[in-house]
């Protein structure tokens, strides 16, 4: 069993992959790890340039598919062929610290937490020319015993992750039904944590350049919305207060894609968002599932397409 597998999954990467897989190579300290890249049927040379930067490395898979089904499906294929006692999750378009993985592995064992979480730092120079800074001991973290709390609060999106792969197993990975798992991902994890920490060390470096999947506004508020909402129905024994907060996340997602110009029915989206924010909007309001339908129509939307 290696202490690491890199499970990270690739669609339209080949310019940025070159520096990110030598980030991977440089990466310091003593831990055993295992590489597994899932080719999302990329439409560019990915493929090759995995093949060619990675022929000399040891314990590497490369997972071609013949379907495009989303990062959410290709992360749960990864993570199902790893063998590592944490994932280490990041996007394959940008330069890890140098010492990433290390200080991550210390704050796990420092606080016997299963979920770690770093910064990301976004940088104007292009991927060939990041110059990732060392992470320094002195950095501080925020160790939380309540991760769904965490999670529910401020949100924490960024693939930027340590996780017990047995944690990621029992909750089930990532929300299928949601193209992107930014946000799916920490929100399930966290449900079975028995502990989350944030720390402020940034283990990477973003260019601005290609750091995001969609810059489509409604996309990102239609995967938000069925996030939460799926999340919200599959567990009706949350805490009332736990629930109250999905169901103001939901209308606040279905406030903002209705901002946007998405087809949502904008009266009621305005006043279901002010009853949330006075604690009047019961979280099994036929309302927010009345907008989960609206969402459901809403064209030129990427869903996953199942393998």
């Amino acid at each position: 069993m290696p202490d690491i597998s890199y499970v990270l999954p690739v669609f339209n990467k080949a310019a940025a992959l070159p520096f990110f897989i030598r980030s991977l190579r440089e990466q310091a300290g003593e831990f055993s790890a295992e590489y597994i890249f899932i080719d999302d049927l990329s439409s560019d040379d990915s493929l090759a340039v995995l093949r060619a930067q990675t022929a000399d490395m040891t314990n590497v898979k490369i997972v071609e598919n013949t379907q495009n089904a989303g990062p959410a499906i290709r992360l749960n294929q990864g993570a199902a062929l790893a063998t590592g006692k944490y994932l280490a999750l990041f996007d394959c378009d940008e330069v890890l610290a140098p010492n990433a993985i290390a200080t991550l592995l210390g704050l796990a064992a420092r606080h016997d937490a299963d979920m770690v979480h770093g910064k990301w730092h976004k940088t104007a120079d292009p991927i060939n020319q990041i110059q990732a800074g060392t992470i320094m001991p002195d950095g501080a973290e925020k160790v939380f015993q309540d991760p769904l709390g965490r999670v529910l609060g401020r949100g924490i999106v960024r693939m930027t992750w340590l996780v017990e792969r047995a944690l990621f197993l029992r909750a089930g990975g990532c929300d299928e039904q949601v193209f992107v798992q930014d946000e799916s991902l920490p929100l399930r994890l966290a449900a079975h944590a028995r502990c989350l920490v944030d720390s402020s060390a940034v283990v990477t470096w973003v260019p601005a350049a290609g750091s995001h999947l969609s810059d489509n506004k409604i996309q990102q508020h239609h995967d938000r919305f069925m996030t939460f909402y799926h999340f919200l129905r599959q567990h009706p024994n949350l805490p009332a207060s736990s629930r109250m907060k999905l169901a103001l996340k939901c209308v606040s997602a279905a406030r903002k894609a209705a901002r946007d110009g998405a087809a949502l029915p904008g009266l009621k989206v305005q006043f279901a968002y002010f009853a949330a924010k006075a604690g009047l909007l019961s979280p099994d309001s036929k309302m927010i599932d009345m907008f989960h339908d609206a969402f459901a129509q809403i064209p030129a939307i990427r869903r996953p397409d199942r393998p």
